[in-house]
């Protein structure tokens, strides 16, 4: 009987132990195009001037993937899927333009926005 009491307690503590108690980040859509006019919601972002610079002129559906208080991830999709990724690491002070289709980075700089 001890031995099933046992057996059932570890099952129960390695089943709460398994999940990591994070929730999942909500995905917001901005769903506007680069080369349209500067409305979109990603484009209030103080880090947006430089990543349209590092970003080629074509049309590219942008998502704001996360923002919080660490870091905003804002991916730019074209037809072929996602092609762009910028992270603006807050607490850091670091912007990063990463080229998904070539795998690279191609802007990794201390950035410090105009308060």
């Amino acid at each position: 009987m001890k031995k099933l009491l046992f057996l059932i307690m570890a099952t129960l503590l390695l089943t709460a132990a398994c999940s990591n108690g994070e929730q999942p980040t909500n995905k917001k859509d901005v769903a506007v195009e680069n080369n349209a006019s500067e409305t979109s919601e990603a484009a209030k972002f103080p880090e947006y001037s430089i990543v349209k610079e590092y970003i080629p002129n074509a049309t590219y559906k942008e998502s704001l993937e996360s923002d919080n208080d660490d870091e905003r991830v804002i991916l730019f999709e074209n037809a072929n899927g996602k092609s762009f990724k910028s992270s603006y690491l807050k607490t850091r002070n670091i912007l990063q333009i990463r080229d998904l289709e070539e795998d690279r980075l191609t802007y990794n700089k201390i950035f410090r926005p105009e308060k």
